[in-house]
């Protein structure tokens, strides 16, 4: 049986860790120590890192922890970054086997974030697919643009609307409620935003985390899913604001410049 932990580093950043008791393996690890004492602690073998883009919040951990590996550091970046220390690359659209387990893993481009972005997809660990999502989509939310562009993160969408809607998304952050705020500021009387935003005040409160989220509940909250579906509540909220939008590009577009411009903590 599979475990699936999210630890929290620096401000808001989660290291996720899958192990099955025995092995571990370790996504965007911004900081060794907390991953290190996880596994330690437990006596797992820590197999593979997984990285989806080369921020430093997400490999700044991998030269200590490096001793503890026994497979690779996979990941797919075309930056030169000598830390992240990769010794296993991949493409989008490709798959491979974690070590030691039955579970597949596709990569995903699911650039736009950064140019070089990709994504994890595991089936095998549990009833549903899981997805290593990075900063690519956040609940309620998406990583906003550096080195890549509007066009590839729309089609990272794209690509993500289109998985089965049972699929589990560990995204690296803890957005959710300054997310929430932001679709509430712009379209205030949705229901389904209203009932999660409790529902994530709740879960904070009691110091959980509000992930992993899922597929099924991202249509319903996500203002980018919802631009992406035009979603009638949400282009009537954003021509509100003044954006007019025709087509999903414009809506999803104009949904990520009103929250570059919302009073909201910068997020990256």
């Amino acid at each position: 049986m599979y475990q699936l932990v999210p630890l929290p580093i620096l401000t808001d950043n989660y290291v996720w860790v899958l192990h099955d008791n025995q092995h571990a393996w370790v996504i965007d690890p911004g900081e060794a120590a907390p991953v290190r004492d996880y596994i330690v602690q437990r006596g797992l073998v820590l197999v593979d890192i997984l990285i989806t883009h080369h921020h430093h919040d997400h490999i700044n951990g991998i030269p200590e922890l490096l001793p503890l590996v026994t497979g690779h550091v996979i990941g797919a970046s075309k930056r030169d970054i000598p830390n992240m220390r990769i010794n296993q690359w991949v493409t989008p659209n490709s798959s491979f086997y974690l070590k030691h387990s039955e579970i597949t893993v596709q990569v995903l481009d699911t650039s736009g974030h950064t140019f070089d972005h990709v994504s994890y997809l595991l089936r095998g660990a549990f009833a549903e697919p899981l997805l290593f999502a990075g900063d690519a989509i956040f609940s309620a939310g998406c990583g906003r643009l550096f080195d890549g562009t509007m066009a590839a993160l729309f089609q990272s969408f794209k690509t993500i609307a289109a998985l089965q809607k049972n699929t589990l998304i560990a995204c690296t952050h803890e957005y959710t409620l300054v997310n929430l705020a932001f679709c509430r500021a712009i379209d205030p009387s949705h229901q389904d935003t209203q009932n999660h935003e409790n529902q994530v005040k709740y879960v904070r409160e009691q110091g959980s985390p509000s992930l992993p989220t899922s597929l099924a509940l991202e249509m319903l909250i996500n203002p980018y899913l919802r631009s992406l579906a035009m979603d009638e509540q949400w282009l009537t909220a954003l021509s509100k604001q003044g954006m007019m939008a025709h087509t999903p590009f414009e809506a999803f577009a104009a949904t990520r410049q009103l929250k570059d411009r919302f009073n909201a903590p910068i997020q990256p």
